[in-house]
């Protein structure tokens, strides 16, 4: 009787060991997970990071240089914004249609493509400078030809834009809230378009559009794919 205790309790120092290694091996795998996530590969130096906007909407699928297409996200008006070479002419397709014109993004830089129904791309540098992390960060793109574009908070409340011209843009810090916005090009006017839940340091692009039957107001959440390449 007293030789099997001494096995049970053997076996039990085993199991008991068995688990702490275990556990101590779970434990460096979540330590590891948040490491690759803490150092995940940068991009290069003098990379540019581009999106892109198909002004027909037609929910093609896009192509950055030999990479794969893909439509732009349902509901969102311009792709995320990808790595790129910067200071390089980019090859652009649109449902395998080469995109018109030179696109040479700057290196180091935010650059927005956008893609007419006829004629060449138009580059938008998209600055930040400005950034505050303790606000959220508003940016309007007024991309109706042949007026100046303005946003208002819908109900006659105060300007957010003016006097934007068409393929330019402009942004501004503004404290977390929820609005309604509405925009005006010229004396056309959009619909309304409610702001989604903003917090301090996220970043939200506004889009004036041309329609059929007037000046459309979109937006989304601006986003940066994760860099794939060799380790900087």
């Amino acid at each position: 009787m007293p030789v099997s205790i001494r096995v049970t309790r053997a076996v039990a120092s085993r199991i008991a060991v068995g688990l702490g290694a275990l556990a101590l091996t779970m434990a460096g795998g979540a330590q590891a997970q948040e490491l690759t996530r803490l150092y995940a590969p940068k991009p290069p130096a003098g990379s540019a990071y581009v999106r892109v906007i198909d002004l027909s909407r037609s929910g093609a699928p896009i192509a950055f240089g030999s990479g794969p297409a893909a439509p732009v996200a349902q509901g969102d008006t311009a792709t995320i914004y990808r790595v790129v070479k910067g200071g390089a002419p980019l090859a652009l397709s649109v449902d395998g249609r080469s995109v018109a014109g030179e696109i040479v993004p700057a290196a180091d830089a935010f650059s927005t493509v956008v893609v007419p129904a006829s004629g060449p791309a138009v580059v938008i540098a998209d600055s930040t400078e400005g950034r505050n992390d303790l606000k959220a960060q508003l940016r309007f793109y007024n991309l109706v030809p042949g007026c100046d574009g303005a946003v208002t908070v819908a109900d006659g409340g105060p300007t957010v834009f003016e006097a934007v011209a068409p393929n330019a843009t402009r942004q501004r810090a503004i404290n977390p809230i929820e609005a309604i916005l509405a925009a005006t090009c010229g004396a056309a006017a959009s619909g309304p378009l409610t702001l989604p839940p903003l917090k301090a340091g996220d970043h939200y692009s506004l889009f004036l559009l041309p329609g059929a039957s007037g000046p459309v107001l979109t937006g989304q959440r601006d986003e940066t794919e994760p860099y794939r390449g060799a380790a900087n």
